[in-house]
């Protein structure tokens, strides 16, 4: 009993004397190490500081954290230790250190040693606790983000081209409806064809008759005679049908006649053979025979001739024959 007494008055005595011998520094300089919430979701940050209340003519380095902290807590960023209050006799400084976890669980945040710039002694902060939650997976809404999409503001610069070109596409459209009022405009105020002092075929019999007198083909100018029988055949449906037939092709003015139906089809066939034979001639160097060009005349002849007006003798004698009267072919 007595030895054991005795041990306890020793370990007594030796706690008061460490006590006693322990460095004065220690009484005046404290760390605290602190987080913004013990509990985070899974890819969020935190916050985790560091403070050192310390004398002012001490010097104590602040732990350097790393770039991650028990293997599964990352580091993001440091911030340099700060005063943010002292006097004559202490400072306190501290330290802000971001923290994020993409791994689920409980981590324990291990104490952070400060240590004296004489290397006299060091400081330990207390360990800290870190639980990383996952986000609650509803399995029934298939696939979510962590974090709802972030939307940016457009700015004027994306915007630019969309305007430019919108303005392109209505600069272009207005144009193209102006080229089509002027075109129109241009039609209507194209002059007309003359109507001669004369019925449409006494002008053209007489035009035929005045070719045959210039004799082209018998000259070998067997392109200038098919050109010039063709414009008084063409002239003469003009005048006679009022079809633009002198700016239209062939296959358009017998388009024409099958719409309008006032054209017999013997007579038609042989009007299309005529003006296909004077196209080939014009366009593709075609030669014709003599017997040909003969052919070609007096089928220009029957053409005017079968397709004249009619006379109605029933009617007053200033409306017989005029251009305008739309009757029965002979």
């Amino acid at each position: 009993m007595k030895t054991r007494g005795f041990k306890q008055f020793v370990f007594i005595a030796a706690a008061l004397l460490g006590w006693i011998n322990q460095p004065a520094i220690g009484q005046v300089s404290k760390v605290t190490a602190r987080i913004d919430t013990t509990r985070m979701l899974i890819g969020d940050q935190v916050n985790l500081w560091l403070e050192l209340d310390q004398a002012s003519k001490q010097i104590i380095h602040f732990p350097s954290p790393g770039d991650s902290i028990a293997g599964k807590i990352e580091v993001l960023s440091a911030s340099r230790p700060d005063t943010i209050a002292h006097t004559k006799q202490s400072w306190k400084l501290r330290q802000r250190i971001v923290l994020t976890a993409f791994d689920t669980g409980f981590y324990v945040i291990p104490p952070f040693v400060f240590r004296f710039a004489d290397g006299s002694d060091s400081l330990k902060t207390a360990a800290l606790g870190l639980e990383v939650l996952g986000i609650p997976v509803d399995t029934t809404k298939g696939i979510t983000d962590i974090k709802a999409p972030y939307e940016i503001p457009v700015s004027f610069v994306e915007v630019v081209p969309y305007l430019v070109v919108g303005l392109l596409l209505v600069l272009i459209i207005l144009l193209y409806i102006r080229y089509i009022r002027k075109k129109r405009k241009q039609l209507e105020d194209a002059p007309r064809p003359e109507i001669p002092p004369v019925p449409a075929h006494i002008w053209a019999l007489g035009e035929l008759d005045e070719l045959v007198r210039e004799k082209l083909w018998q000259q070998g100018k067997v392109k200038l005679y098919y050109s010039r029988l063709t414009d008084i055949l063409r002239r003469y449906i003009e005048l006679r049908f009022l079809f633009p037939a002198m700016e239209q092709t062939t296959d358009e003015i017998m388009s024409d006649f099958r719409k309008a139906g006032n054209l017999p089809e013997n007579i038609s066939l042989e009007l299309f053979n005529l003006l296909q034979l004077a196209d080939l001639v014009k366009f593709a160097k075609w030669n014709p025979v003599a017997e040909e060009h003969e052919s070609s005349q007096k089928s220009s002849y029957d053409f005017v001739l079968r397709t004249k007006p009619v006379v109605n003798l029933r009617k007053p004698s200033d409306e017989a024959g005029t251009y305008a009267e739309k009757e029965a072919l002979s």
